[in-house]
């Protein structure tokens, strides 16, 4: 009679580290798959960085531009030419920064799975 009880709590025993076990690993699974989403979007991250870069080096390059195509009567043009590269570099500079925000929200999620 003790012999059978200790095998039905060994059993029970068992069972509730099968269960303990499958709801970890689901957790894990969820959170990897948020991770996932989180690398997914920083991804753009070293483009914009890039970019912002090579925005930067044509603004400084943008007075011989003008200078050589000789625009210097068009002072729309030349308005527009000196201020296309630092608009860029601020819209590259936002996507990052969007980014950046949703990489934090994907990864607070992925640490809450399971509580």
């Amino acid at each position: 009679s003790i012999t059978i009880g200790s095998e039905y709590l060994g059993r029970v025993a068992v069972a509730d580290g099968k269960e303990i076990a499958a709801n970890t690993i689901q957790c894990a699974a969820e959170a990897e798959a948020l991770l996932a989403s989180a690398e997914r979007v920083k991804a753009i991250t070293p483009l914009c960085v890039g970019v912002g870069a090579t925005c930067a080096s044509f603004a400084l390059l943008t007075p011989t531009i003008v200078e050589s195509l000789r625009l210097s009567g068009s002072v729309q043009l030349m308005t527009e030419l000196y201020l296309l590269c630092p608009l860029v570099s601020v819209l590259a500079a936002a996507v990052a920064n969007l980014a950046l925000e949703e990489t934090r929200e994907f990864a607070g999620r992925a640490i809450n799975v399971g509580v």
